[in-house]
């Protein structure tokens, strides 16, 4: 079995994956503000408990974005140091694909709305749907991921209910950024998942699959993803949110 690492630094988690032939390995740290300093240590953790040297690493996986622009930098720089000092191909997947993974493994309904806060008074969001292929990905996208202001995606998700696009009685809301969008009662037949926050593990069945069909490449194949062209980026104390902290 391929020893694959895994890694997401999207939002106020930081957290760490292994695959290998012991299994898999976790380790999960709430580091709103040390990303740059705890990734590399929470790598070396986890190596270090499985029992895998860094240097029989086969490939590498990180979640590429939408999320914290800080976050995602830190773990592209940090996986693009890694694969290129050891020569390893890499794999990107999406944050708002990962929270939708999460969810559907918590629950049975077939479709999952996944709302990232984006600050800036925006959100992150995506719908996505239970895939039945037995391909290694448990979800797939329906339309495109998005960032807009709040009211733009309770709208959003108003027509696509009205067009039968969403099955109201088989979808649930996931993702911090579900509290921000206001009005509540235009979306009154979605329930909500609670305390779902990006994880790494719950990529593991997708990147295994990927490695297995040959989907790793190298990071020109992965850029990030922030969905915004063009922002003047704030520090994180600078930045607008509505939710409360």
């Amino acid at each position: 079995m391929a020893n694959l690492l895994i890694v997401d630094a999207s939002s106020a988690l930081c957290s760490v994956s292994l695959i290998s032939a012991a299994g898999v390995q976790d380790l999960t740290e709430r580091q709103p503000r040390r990303h740059a300093q705890r990734l590399l240590p929470m790598i070396d953790e986890v190596l270090q408990v499985a029992g895998v040297d860094k240097t029989a690493l086969d490939g590498l996986a990180f979640a590429r974005g939408p999320g914290s622009f800080t976050g995602i930098r830190i773990a592209v720089s940090v996986i693009q140091g890694i694969a290129l000092g050891l020569n390893l191909p890499v794999y990107g997947f999406s944050t708002l694909q990962l929270l939708a993974q999460q969810a559907l493994a918590e629950t049975t309904v077939g479709q999952v709305v996944t709302v990232l806060d984006a600050y800036m008074g925006e959100v992150f969001w995506a719908v996505y749907e239970r895939n039945d292929e037995q391909d290694g990905l448990l979800c797939r996208l329906v339309g495109a991921e998005q960032v807009s202001d709040p009211q733009r995606c309770v709208d959003g998700l108003q027509y696509m209910l009205q067009a039968h696009q969403i099955d109201p009685y088989n979808c649930v809301l996931a993702g911090n950024g579900v509290a921000l969008l206001t009005p509540t009662d235009r979306l009154p037949a979605l329930s909500v998942v609670d305390g779902i926050e990006p994880l790494s593990h719950y990529a593991v069945d997708q990147v295994a699959n990927a490695w297995q069909r040959g989907e790793f490449a190298g990071f020109e194949d992965f850029p990030p993803v922030y969905l915004r062209d063009s922002v003047a980026w704030k520090k994180l104390d600078e930045q607008p949110s509505l939710l409360k902290r």
